[in-house]
């Protein structure tokens, strides 16, 4: 299995949920790396930034790719539903500054330590085979934060 785990594009500041012009740039940028992985399922929190983040991805797949919402803040609930998955699957999780560390532990990969507020280019992708082991790859992708 191979999962990508970020945190959503860059957002307006609050109380806007939304994607800022550079954080679209950065969507637009996630859709064309992952659209010939393979991807076939994505996880994203409840918020719109989230969702936005998968928008260029899921045009660029349509059909091809399943795109689910799992509750803001839900890590747990994440973590099941990737465990569920059949062990070939490829798979995105968008989370936040404060889920993605806890996912990818959940998920059995290596704490990866805070994420600033202001970094949104930080893309782990975690390598897990058949015996449940993971292998976590650290990147980064877009303008650096």
């Amino acid at each position: 299995m191979i999962i990508f785990v970020l945190r959503h594009a860059d957002r307006q500041p609050a109380p806007d949920d939304d994607l800022t012009l550079a954080g679209q740039e950065r969507a637009e940028l996630l859709a064309s790396m992952l659209a010939g992985s393979g991807i076939s399922t994505a996880y994203h929190s409840g918020a719109v930034r989230a969702r936005r983040t998968l928008e260029p991805l899921k045009r660029k797949l349509g059909d091809a790719l399943t795109v689910e919402t799992i509750g803001s803040g839900d890590v747990q609930r994440t973590v099941a539903a990737v465990k569920a998955r059949p062990i070939g699957d490829i798979i995105a999780v968008v989370g936040h500054s404060d889920t993605v560390g806890p996912i990818i532990e959940g998920l059995g990969g290596e704490p990866i330590g805070p994420i600033a507020p202001n970094e949104f280019d930080k893309l782990f992708v975690l390598f897990i085979d058949p015996a449940d082991t993971a292998t976590l790859l650290k990147l980064r992708y877009g303008t650096a934060t």
